[in-house]
């Protein structure tokens, strides 16, 4: 108890270097907790489902003349065919998802709740709840699917569409999916753990669908699982595959010089499979722990520094307690206890600091990460912290008090210059500390100016001053009216200056099809990236024309128009040779009116992919309406106002939304952007641990040096003098960590621009301004400290001995 007094006493007494190490810390500690929780929910799919050793997802490889791909879906009739045909496998399972635009549960209410664009709805057969252990609330899976029309819902969603309702009393209530009407059969519990397997109701899939005998078709939401006997099965399985393929596909492969062939995905690894739809990249999260562990380090690294710094001023109270008889032992036990009780203080104000992370970075956290309960290993990832925070930052201090001498301490001989190896140690982890702040500080320069480049380049099109409105197609919005009619009405307003009804020029949808010069074999067939507009679109978005004409309404059947890329891919050799030549455009004759030059339809992470425009009618390939407004901003309000009475006017039962084209672009690029956010948290923490730890050792070294500063203002020193002198050593090591990090940081920037084709330039002012930054930040956080000493009376420092 009098050991754990004189802790306490101890660390009131210096307690500004209580509170640095407490903060620094719990800074620390907090983004390690914040971390930690996405990195356990990532790495914790799938991970408790049994029998995960023996599930496989099935995907698709195809093989063209020249290139090859993967593909996460399968062909529609393939899991019937393995049901009835392949012994290799205990459960066929298909999964797939489904859309309604309204889902309505029965209610005796006038106007019963409609739910619209629910998600995680699939369609599977009786055996998933076979593959996928559900524990049953209420049905029975063994009278599971009997009939076409029945659901299964999850408890979450059956308390959503029957809040009121108990479990039991649901089974045999009706859910109206669109226009068909469904009875619930079971309620089963969430599952407890992260999971694939993310459906919430389950409907049988249909007995008949149109695409039963479509061997070749393959769509990302035609998914399928299987159970195999064991992994020594999976090689046949695949052979039955393929040779089903080559044999109900075969003379399509010799036409299209193509083949498709199974591969598989154990459950275990499905979660980071860049193949699968919904993966997580593992890289991200490996990113994310290095990112946790640099920033503890620092902290640790502070704590270090500071205890060591701090020993010749704790000299004699440890010389009197030698003398008194304490044995080393308890000098280091006590040291701990002290480490322990400061990682704890750290621990309970870094909570307020995770809190405020999960606010300020929610967009990191996965939407349904507070469903699981983590709080164990929680709990022991804390526990494993402050055991691993206290034995690395606290065991080299220990050692150092333990090395005190007791005659020096008798003698009163200065300790303020600790041994060589002690000085070397702390200058060298000063160094690492802005080595790695400097990385980050590069890092975050970098890909802030990256991100203002992309946002900033010419596209190849104007996106400025344009408004977009996707095109009614639900049943529930009653849009019978042609689009075209809604463009017609707008025309008429002057703030308004083009409408134009077509996909975006750029976005990450993309609409293929074939295309090949006419007269060359199907085996030619190039698959290029369609965009079906109207007449007006070429003006509306300013795209350039380098040949012949624009497109027209007449074109629909007989003209559509290419871009440079496209050009180059169909073989002609100039814009001249190419004007007029005939092609065959998703099986149609019809001719190139006219050339465009190339526009940016991806993020500039990419090449310019080769384009075709046609011209459509139909609602559903055109997809939105945009419109170009005035280019004086004060008359946009007036075209809003405009375009929302026309809405409602034409469209009455359908929801009224519009976005700027300019964000719609920034959407792009949002996984750069939260690169971005996290590297920019990172630079700002790093670089507050190493000014925290500035501020520490140079109020030590003030205190050290008081008798040193005072005798100096009295021959005459001035106050910049004085700061210069406590500042210079340390700015010579922020200098040393600059040359150090200059080369790292140039090699990860290089790395990550690896990716992206249209990249900014590595240049020296990319590393020089970061590098002023620095040694800017860390002056004025020695200078604020310095001050003081500086500004001190001489007198009363001479005085005191």
């Amino acid at each position: 108890m009098s050991n754990m007094k004189l802790i306490f006493r101890q660390l009131w007494r210096h307690r500004l270097f209580t509170f640095l190490n407490v903060l620094g810390l719990a800074i620390g500690i907090s983004a390690c907790w914040f971390i930690f929780r996405i990195v356990n929910y990532e790495f914790s799919f799938d991970r408790q489902h049994p029998d995960k050793e023996q599930i496989y997802k099935v995907f698709s490889h195809t093989q063209s003349e020249k290139e090859s791909g993967d593909f996460d879906a399968v062909p529609f009739p393939l899991p019937y065919y393995l049901k009835e045909n392949s012994q290799d496998v205990e459960l066929v399972v298909p999964y797939y998802n489904r859309y309604f635009e309204v889902v309505t549960p029965a209610s005796k209410s006038e106007t019963p709740t409609e739910f619209a664009g629910q998600e995680k709805i699939f369609a599977t057969t009786a055996d998933y709840f076979k593959m996928v252990s559900y524990k049953w609330l209420a049905g029975s899976p063994h009278q599971l699917f009997k009939l076409q029309n029945e659901v299964v819902l999850t408890e979450s969603r059956a308390k959503a569409y029957f809040p009121k309702l108990q479990s039991q009393d649901i089974i045999g209530k009706t859910i109206s999916y669109d226009t068909t009407q469904f009875t619930v059969s079971g309620i089963v519990e969430d599952l407890s753990y992260p999971s694939t397997f993310i459906g919430k109701e389950f409907i049988k899939v249909p007995d008949q669908d149109a695409n039963l005998n479509n061997w070749m078709m393959l769509m990302n939401y035609y998914q399928l699982f299987v159970k195999v006997k064991s992994a020594d099965h999976l090689k046949n399985l695949a052979n039955t595959i393929d040779q089903k393929l080559v044999q109900m596909n075969g003379e399509e492969y010799k036409k299209e010089n193509y083949k498709q062939t199974a591969r598989f995905s154990p459950l275990s690894e499905l979660h980071f499979n860049p193949i699968i739809q919904n993966h997580s990249n593992i890289k991200v999260l490996y990113g994310l722990i290095g990112i946790a562990a640099f920033l503890l380090l620092l902290a640790a690294i502070n704590y270090i520094n500071l205890s060591t710094a701090m020993v010749p001023m704790r000299a004699r109270s440890i010389g009197i307690r030698k003398t008194l008889g304490e044995r080393e032992v308890y000098l280091t036990r006590s040291f701990l206890t002290e480490t322990f009780l400061v990682s704890l203080f750290a621990l309970l104000l870094s909570w307020p600091f995770t809190k405020m992370m999960e606010i300020l970075f929610s967009d990191f956290i996965p939407s349904d990460i507070n469903n699981y309960n983590d709080q164990f290993n929680l709990l022991l990832f804390i526990i494993g912290l402050l055991v691993l925070i206290t034995c690395f930052a606290g065991i080299y201090p220990s050692i150092l008090i333990n090395k005190v001498k007791l005659i020096e301490v008798m003698k009163i001989k200065s300790l303020s210059n600790n041994s060589t190896k002690g000085v070397y140690l702390r200058k060298g982890l000063i160094i690492f500390q802005f080595i790695i702040a400097q990385v980050f500080l590069i890092g975050t320069f970098v890909i802030t100016i990256q991100i203002k480049h992309m946002l900033k380049s010419d596209l190849g099109f104007t996106k400025d001053a344009i408004v977009t409105v996707s095109i009614p197609n639900r049943a529930a919005d009653k849009a019978t009216t042609d689009p075209f009619v809604f463009k017609q009405a707008l025309s008429k307003y002057p703030e308004i200056t083009r409408v134009s009804l077509g996909h975006f020029p750029m976005d990450d949808s993309y609409w293929g099809n074939r295309i090949r010069r006419y007269g060359e074999e199907e085996i030619k067939n190039r698959i290029m990236q369609y965009k079906y507009v109207d007449q007006d679109y070429i003006d509306l978005y300013d795209i350039k024309l380098l040949a012949g004409r624009k497109l027209m309404m007449s074109d629909t059947s007989s003209g559509i128009i290419i871009n440079e890329k496209a050009m180059t891919e169909l073989g002609y050799k100039n814009v001249d040779e190419t004007i007029g030549q005939s092609v065959i455009s998703r099986d149609k004759n019809v001719k190139i009116v006219g050339i465009i030059a190339n526009f940016h339809s991806k993020d500039l992470h990419q090449q310019f992919n080769p384009i075709v425009m046609e011209v459509s009618t139909n609602r559903g390939p055109l997809g939105h309406i945009n419109i170009r407004l005035d280019h004086d901003p004060k008359k946009w309000s007036t075209a809003l106002a405009n375009l929302e009475k026309e809405w409602k006017s034409i469209y009455p039962h359908a929801k009224f939304s519009y976005r700027f084209y300019d964000q719609e672009i920034k959407s792009l690029y949002e996984t750069d952007m939260r690169l971005s956010k996290i590297i920019n948290l990172a630079t700002t923490i790093t670089l507050l641990l190493s000014c925290l730890g500035l501020v520490g050792l140079v109020t030590i070294t003030t205190v050290q040096r008081t008798k040193e500063i005072g005798i100096r203002k009295v021959l005459g020193s001035t106050v910049t003098g004085i700061i210069g002198l406590l500042s210079k050593d340390y700015i010579k090591l922020i200098i040393i960590s600059i040359l150090v990090s200059t080369p790292i940081g140039w090699w990860a920037i290089h790395e990550w621009l690896q990716d992206i084709t249209f990249k900014i330039e590595i240049q020296w002012w990319l590393f020089f301004i970061p590098a002023v930054l620095t040694i800017g930040i860390a002056f004025l956080t020695l200078s604020f400290q310095s001050l003081r000493a500086a500004r001190a009376n001489p007198v009363n420092s001479l005085r005191d001995e």
